[in-house]
């Protein structure tokens, strides 16, 4: 069989890119086997003498995406880019974005734990009504009592009836006024089974909260203002189930976390696969910390975010 020089490889790459024949016409054409045929197109990529371009605005948000996930050693990203004046606000459309994959992924589960957040309400209340056959919804922890139809609860409730799921409820607040009352809820059956459950947990969907006034937990009333210093204090830059952690995703030791009712980082580190929805600048350092924390295996957010995640 003759070798191949650099005008063969031309010559190949000419007849299957613009001429559209198969690898099987080209080796019959030119007496080589289709194998060679092959080769001969990869080495034409490989040193330039082909380029393929993909002439699509949205190819710029499938790079960003596999470069992040690359980055953080993520399974899968969801890049939006949010548009100004098309009738959407920017929650409702990265909501839709992360409703879309969930969609694509619920069967595939057979318990599905939530927790709370503005971004994640948007994003249950974008998904259609389907039958998701055996999948359980569970609280990954207590609730915070509603606002804006943010809570765990309200949301647990919304993502059964969406998804046709039995749901089960923590029947707990996110954080309690000492140990004491932490423990003694512990020892109560409902609490301790749920948690249990929870625990088994193979599906998370999960916000990145903020601590300061703009966040849930701050609204809520649940995060006093000692409470808020004494964690900015630990470097606390994102909380998760109610749990906070640092810019490098180690969780903060605090008073507040002995207090929280809920699965713990560790706990929510094992769950099989991770989604977490969160976007805008305020919440930046927040999911740098979750993703150094390793505490997502997808990210799903916004342009901007993404582009600050990869400079």
């Amino acid at each position: 069989m003759r070798s191949l020089g650099r005008r063969d490889i031309i010559e190949i790459s000419y007849l299957y890119y613009n001429e559209k024949k198969t690898q099987e016409e080209i080796a019959t054409l030119l007496g080589v086997s289709r194998f060679k045929v092959g080769r001969m197109l990869k080495k034409a990529v490989e040193e330039g003498i082909v380029s393929i371009t993909i002439n699509d605005p949205m190819s710029d948000l499938i790079e960003m995406e596999i470069a992040l996930a690359k980055k953080y050693g993520l399974k899968k990203t969801i890049v939006v880019r949010t548009v100004a004046y098309n009738g959407e606000t920017p929650f409702d459309q990265i909501g839709k974005a992360g409703a879309r994959y969930l969609s694509r992924i619920a069967t595939d589960y057979k318990m599905l734990g939530v927790t709370w957040g503005r971004t994640l309400r948007h994003m249950i209340s974008n998904i259609d009504e389907m039958d998701a056959g055996n999948l359980t919804i569970i609280q990954l922890s207590g609730g915070m009592g509603s606002i804006e139809g943010t809570d765990t609860n309200m949301l647990t409730m919304m993502l059964g009836q969406k998804l046709g799921a039995k749901p089960l409820f923590l029947q707990s607040p996110v954080v309690v006024k000492d140990k004491q009352t932490k423990k003694a809820l512990l020892k109560e059956k409902s609490v301790a089974e749920i948690l249990s459950i929870a625990r088994k947990t193979d599906l998370a969907l999960v916000g990145i909260g903020l601590l300061n006034r703009q966040g849930l937990l701050r609204q809520s009333g649940m995060m006093e203002v000692q409470d808020y210093r004494i964690l900015k204090k630990a470097g606390a830059v994102g909380a998760i189930c109610g749990r906070c952690f640092d810019i490098s995703g180690k969780p903060c030791a605090s008073d507040w976390d002995d207090r929280v009712i809920g699965l713990t980082l560790k706990e929510l580190k094992r769950t099989k696969h991770k989604v977490g929805i969160a976007f805008g600048e305020e919440k930046l350092d927040g999911i740098v910390g979750a993703l150094n924390g390793k505490y997502l295996d997808v990210l799903i957010t916004d342009e901007g975010v993404a582009d600050r995640l990869l400079s």
